[in-house]
């Protein structure tokens, strides 16, 4: 199977090719030929979208009101995405699958850097909650292996494109109050003076949340300097910061002796690790009301600039932390019973050069990264050792009392990309790249978890060069047919390099950890019809050796492991129309499945073949309704089919939902000062019960409204 889509793939790319070639040459005996107009990347053309970007959300999109706190709502409505939340709101309230791969098989960008975290001490790789609407202009998707310059990637790239400064001062407020007692309070201000700009944006949110002890409250600032330099320089820096506190959901269920009937039934869930739940005497309806994670994340990144007449070049050093407190109280008297001090990300930084030239017929791309990170200590600042079971007096578990020093530099990624945009004819544009890629994982330390572990000292040590390439064929005005095959390497992170390394003394079946290696196909087509309707097919194919995988195993822990070879493949479909009186609508469909051999924790596939928690079947539909530029309204639904999923070794099934939700947005005054606007949204209409991920129910209808004034 696998082989003959590899053959007919590369058969659809030669027919296209070659059809292509012929189109050329019967156009160039006939007449001369009117290229098309070529876009400089100066810097009066810095907000260029890439062309092979998939997918754009504008800022008008991004400010539609929503009761989450998050710019990851606005990604909802995509073709291939899909939502795990874990609770209401704060850093488990959003978790992204895109294509069937979540955030550590995808690339998240701020501004063409990545944002993605290392994913230390269940922190998880990216914390959406710290990303929010108001210093955003845009989000660019681009899906699949991409261009040389996104690099180990499977899913896509996702890249968040914040505000630059503007030449008139744009200051914009808003606030909303909804369900669950949330309110959200934004300020942003931009402007421009000289050769200075900047860009400013606070943030205050607050809700009660929706499942028992989830409460939540943040206070984030986001601010961006830019400076215009001699001779076409210009020098910025920037950085983001978030406060926040997050009360851990407690275990409610009818079996535990402190459930509350008039909260939710839910499992528990801890914000930081390693677990505490399962050394306590009563598990993990041990800890209640109050537990609570304390999480402060700064990112902070500054860059040259140097802009030419056919092009860019920037180099750009970024940098970030992330500091969790955590405080756990007893379930049945309130008491403080556990209290510590982690550092998931200390001083990770990276450095990122990329570069632009438009030669001619030739778009020209070259750059690098170098990164170099890890995981922090953890420091115990108080246990009261009678709410523990036994456990925590083995060696193996001493680290609950005492901590660990953790190891800040264990992991090392340098790439470098060349890549080469053709423009053959004005109907055909080829891609080509190749990405070179050496990553390290080094040897660690005994003492970096506390643990005795009886591993060998070993390292990983990799080199690869993966070629890209890709052509975009329009045989016909408002038609395109696009193919695109590439190969990426996917690194371990450190939890699962570490989990992996302590357990290679157990002798168990994971004695070998391997880089993953896919291959990826993708061919799409593309038509616009009466410049009214648009239409868009993709179909992708991924072939994907030594993925990663973890298992947790009674008795041993967390295991990570190779499985030999897993494929997934999918179609997306999406469909976008304008319609008379100011009305459009968009519907996109999602049909995706996979497959996995030589698993060796299920070596029969006795569970499953599939890869767990992947809806076969997705689809978004809303129709909009517009006014001039003062009001508008939309209704859309999302659909999500059921999914198969693991209860600790048991296969069940998540049912399948279907929300519907609304939202509006209405401008009422407006003069040359100021303009005010007043939005309300409202979201699972119906009160569908349902779960993205198993015991975490979702809340049903909530209801947000506010004001925004932009001055």
């Amino acid at each position: 199977m696998r082989t003959w889509v590899r053959i007919s793939f590369s058969a659809a790319l030669l027919l296209c090719l070659l059809w292509a070639n012929r189109s050329a040459a019967e156009t160039v005996s006939e007449s001369p030929v009117k290229l098309d107009e070529v876009t400089v990347w100066a810097k009066k053309a810095e907000g260029a979208i890439p062309v092979y970007v998939d997918n754009v959300i504008q800022e008008n999109e991004l400010e539609r009101a929503d009761i989450m706190d998050s710019v990851v709502q606005a990604l909802r409505n995509q073709a291939g995405i899909q939502f795990r939340s874990g609770s209401f709101a704060g850093a488990d309230s959003r978790k992204v699958r895109l294509r069937g791969f979540d955030e550590t098989r995808f690339r998240v960008l701020v501004d063409g850097l990545p944002f993605k975290r290392d994913g230390s001490y269940g922190s998880g790789p990216v914390d959406w909650s710290v990303l929010t609407s108001e210093y955003v202009e845009r989000i660019e998707i681009i899906r699949g292996a991409g261009p040389a310059r996104y690099g180990d990637t499977l899913g896509g790239t996702i890249n968040i494109v914040t505000k630059r400064p503007v030449e008139k001062p744009n200051t914009v407020i808003r606030t909303s109050y909804g369900s669950f007692d949330t309110w959200d309070t934004r300020f942003s201000h931009l402007w421009k003076v000289g050769p200075v700009g900047w860009v400013l944006s606070a943030n205050h949110y607050e809700t009660d949340g929706y499942l028992r002890n989830n409460d939540f409250e943040r206070n984030q600032f986001f601010g961006k300097l830019t400076l215009d330099l001699p001779f076409n320089f210009e020098l910025g820096a920037g950085g983001l910061y978030s406060d926040a506190k997050t009360g851990m959901p407690a275990y409610n269920m009818s079996d535990s002796p402190y459930f509350d009937s008039d909260d939710p039934t839910s499992v528990s869930r801890e914000l930081g690790g390693p677990g505490v739940g399962a050394r306590l005497i009563e598990g993990d309806y041990g800890w209640g009301d109050g537990t609570e994670a304390h999480d402060k994340n700064n990112f902070f990144d500054v860059y040259l600039a140097k802009y030419f007449e056919l092009g860019y070049a920037r180099v750009s050093y970024l940098q970030w932390n992330h500091d969790q407190d955590e405080s756990f109280y007893a379930s049945d008297d309130g008491r403080l019973i556990y209290q510590r001090e982690t550092e998931g990300e200390d001083a990770n930084w990276e450095i990122v050069g990329d570069s632009e030239l438009f030669l001619g017929d030739h778009t020209v791309g070259a750059g690098f990264e170098i990164r170099r990170y890890g995981w922090g200590d953890q420091v115990v600042d108080f246990i009261d050792a009678s709410a523990f079971n036994a456990s925590i007096n083995s060696p193996y578990f001493a680290f609950i009392k005492e901590g660990f020093k953790g190891q800040p530099k264990c992991l090392e990624y340098n790439a470098a990309y060349l890549q080469d945009r053709w423009r053959i004819h004005s109907r055909l544009d080829l891609e080509a790249g190749v990405r070179a890629e050496w990553f390290k994982a080094c040897e660690i330390d005994p003492d970096a978890f506390g643990y005795p572990a009886g591993a060998q000292p070993s390292d990983l040590d990799e080199f690869n060069a993966d070629p890209r390439i890709g052509i975009v064929f329009r045989p016909w005005d408002g038609g395109s047919v696009n193919g695109r095959f590439g190969i990426v390497h996917r690194y371990p992170n450190s939890p699962e390099y570490f989990w992996w390394y302590l357990n290679r003394s157990t002798d168990f079946f994971n004695t070998d950890l391997s880089v993953e290696k896919a291959f990826q196909y993708e061919l799409g087509v593309e038509q616009v019809f009466f410049d009214s309707l648009t239409t868009r097919l993709r179909y992708y194919f991924y072939d994907i050796n030594d993925y990663i995988a973890s298992v947790t195993v009674p008795g041993t822990g967390q295991v990570v492991y190779n499985i030999g070879d897993v494929t997934v493949q999918g179609v997306e479909l999406e469909v976008g129309a304008k319609l008379p009186y100011g009305f459009s609508a968009w519907a996109n469909f999602t049909y995706q499945d996979s497959d996995k051999d030589d698993d060796p924790w299920d070596s029969g596939n006795e569970t499953t073949s599939e890869l767990p928690d992947l809806p076969e079947k997705m689809f978004n539909i809303g129709i909009e309704y517009a006014f001039e530029n003062k009001f508008s309204a939309e209704l859309f639904a999302n659909y999500v089919d059921s999914r198969e999923h693991f209860s600790g070794a048991d296969l069940m099934e998540l049912d399948s939902y279907l929300l519907l939700n609304f939202n509006a947005r209405y401008r009422f005054f407006e003069n040359r000062w100021s303009s005010w606007e007043a939005f309300f949204s409202a979201e699972n209409i119906t009160d569908q019960d349902y779960q993205e991920r198993e015991g975490y129910p979702q809340p049903g209808a909530t209801f947000v409204g506010g004001l925004r004034i932009a001055l």
